[in-house]
């Protein structure tokens, strides 16, 4: 019961940062980090209530623990691996297409591996059981963190933006032709969506052109809003940008600039959102909040193959951009280990 109540102030401490740090996503990691270990935690109290209240309990108990939790944990892996020859398929030969058979692979390998060297089932040098002790618990831990990563870009997205939008920024993707991709276009629809209850509100589509694009990715956006309707007048276009910083940055200079001339100026800030893949949602918020631009970001569905790839490979970027977090992660892992093999 203690680790319990110690698992949701974990989850209450991330919820209260996400509320008082606009959507912390150190708050939202704790948070979504909470939840799951109280509900692990729940369950191991649930099978334990089952063995004491039951008679069949001990073996309904043995049977989930060892059998139900591992096969779903093998099926994942398997999911993972072969969802990778999926993305082969679809999308071609590349690295990032064998991201996922990479993780399922570790998976498989790594888990069991932690779990019979802490047990002791084979005898290994102290030096060398200390080092995979430590690498393998933060492969674990940084497993365990992607699983968080997850929940927390769902969580984020299931509420949707109800307050009056001023501004729609569509950050923009690759274009080969002057019309736009799937994956660029499904982040056009759900800025119309929005548009649909915000008539009023204005498009800032953000996008330079590439060496390798006939135009820029401003130009291909605005043209398809234009063909569904939406009036030129709302439409504001930022054909200068190359990276999302790029496209929050210059997309706030324009919105800035054009607020100057409304009538709520000096009354209020706008509101505003930005439209994007949902497995991009979270790292794009990270670049708006860099450049002080405050919006919140909505999510435009991707097709299922694509996700675990796209979201390890989002989540790897994300790690990137925390390097003192991680470093601090793992100074703090190895101090763990050596502390528990060498007693001070």
């Amino acid at each position: 019961m203690f680790y319990l109540m110690f698992f949701l102030v974990i989850a209450a401490i991330g919820y209260l940062l996400i509320r008082f740090k606009d959507r912390s996503i150190i708050g939202g990691l704790l948070l979504a980090a909470g939840l799951m270990l109280s509900f692990f935690t729940l369950l191991l109290l649930g099978l334990a209530f089952l063995d004491e209240k039951t008679t069949h309990g001990s073996t309904i108990s043995l049977g989930i623990f060892y059998f139900l939790i591992p096969l779903v944990f093998l099926a994942l892996c398997i999911y993972l691996i072969l969802n990778s020859q999926t993305m082969r398929t679809r999308e071609g030969k590349s690295l990032t297409a064998k991201l996922s058979a990479a993780l399922g692979l570790n998976l498989i390998v790594s888990f069991p591996l932690f779990l019979v060297l802490v047990s002791g089932l084979i005898n290994v040098p102290l030096f060398l059981s200390i080092i995979l002790i430590f690498l393998l618990l933060l492969d674990l831990t940084l497993t365990f963190i992607f699983m968080a990563y997850l929940l927390y870009s769902w969580m984020y997205q299931m509420f949707p933006v109800k307050k009056q939008i001023d501004y729609i920024i569509v950050l923009g993707s690759g274009i080969s032709s002057e019309e736009v991709p799937p994956l660029l276009k499904s982040r056009l629809d759900k800025g119309i969506e929005y548009f649909c209850k915000n008539t009023s509100s204005k498009f800032i589509v953000s996008g330079g052109q590439g060496d390798d694009e006939p135009v820029s990715e401003a130009f291909a956006m605005k043209k398809y809003l234009l063909s569904q309707n939406i009036p030129e007048e709302n439409i504001i276009m930022e054909d200068q940008s190359t990276t999302t910083y790029e496209n929050m940055l210059f997309s706030k200079r324009l919105i800035e600039e054009d607020w100057q001339y409304h009538s709520e100026y000096n009354k209020r800030y706008p509101v505003i959102i930005f439209s994007t893949n949902n497995y991009h949602v979270l790292r794009a918020r990270l670049y708006a909040r860099r450049v002080h631009l405050k919006a919140e970001g909505v999510g435009a569905p991707t097709a299922f193959y694509f996700l675990p790839t796209a979201l390890i490979r989002e989540y790897a970027a994300l790690l990137s951009h925390n390097k003192f977090w991680v470093i601090g992660l793992v100074l703090l892992i190895f101090l763990i280990i050596v502390s528990s093999f060498l007693p001070i």
